[in-house]
């Protein structure tokens, strides 16, 4: 992939249709809005999937680094990135040098860990950035409507089975207080919590949402069905 700095990730467009839902298509602009330019500065997509954020990054003046565990994702991210690593994330981090990037992206993959390995990759994510790096990450959120009643209500209390946040693949959800902890104890500070998503179904209630899409303000940032960190290394 060309090094230069004014490269523009526009070949090949990879398939949008996975992104197209109503719910896709806020949560992205969210997280579009917080990445900042980049100038030239270094950035890795952890869990790049097919390159949506690889492509963001690039043509936001970043060089950018793609991880992905899925051939075809990487092959995909190669269009947009300057370079690409094949393999589990926890697997490729520890072979990058430390104080490296200056900003990484871990959108929607802690979850699909166990709550230790998800520790492990905080602190990776911490070793590979430079002073002050930025991290933005996101995850489902236990602490949301659909957590309350799909959780609390139907896994602990009905006992209806696991609440995997409407993906088999996940194995730990967090709750909010539960993932701001995990990010300040891996050696971040959190500038800015952003819930998104305020619908569900709450025991008694029935189904129920709160009027609006995302909320930066507290408590009710804390009860989005995403939560969205934006945070600088220590």
């Amino acid at each position: 992939m060309s090094s230069d700095e004014e490269f523009q990730a526009t070949q090949t467009p990879f398939d949008l249709t996975r992104y197209e839902s109503p719910y896709e298509i806020n949560r992205l602009k969210i997280i579009k809005e917080l990445i900042p330019l980049g100038h030239g500065k270094s950035a890795i997509d952890i869990g790049c999937g097919p390159g949506y954020f690889s492509r963001e990054l690039t043509n936001k003046g970043w060089r950018t680094s793609s991880v992905d565990t899925d051939s075809e994702n990487i092959e995909s991210a190669g269009n947009y990135a300057h370079e690409t690593h094949l393999g589990d994330v926890l697997s490729v981090l520890p072979e990058h040098p430390a104080n490296q990037y200056d900003l990484a992206l871990s959108l929607e993959i802690i979850e699909h860990m166990p709550k230790a390995q998800g520790k492990k990759l905080l602190l990776e994510i911490n070793r590979v950035l430079k002073p002050r790096g930025r991290l933005i990450i996101s995850t489902p959120n236990r602490f949301s409507p659909e957590g309350l009643g799909g959780y609390y209500w139907g896994e602990k209390i009905r006992g209806w089975g696991k609440w995997d946040a409407a993906d088999s693949t996940h194995v730990h959800i967090y709750s909010s207080p539960e993932i701001i902890q995990l990010v300040k104890s891996s050696g971040f500070y959190v500038n800015k919590i952003i819930g998104y998503y305020y619908k569900g179904t709450l025991p008694l209630i029935g189904r129920w949402k709160l009027p609006l899409v995302k909320s930066a303000m507290f408590p009710l940032n804390r009860l989005g069905f995403n939560i969205i960190l934006d945070c600088h290394k220590k």
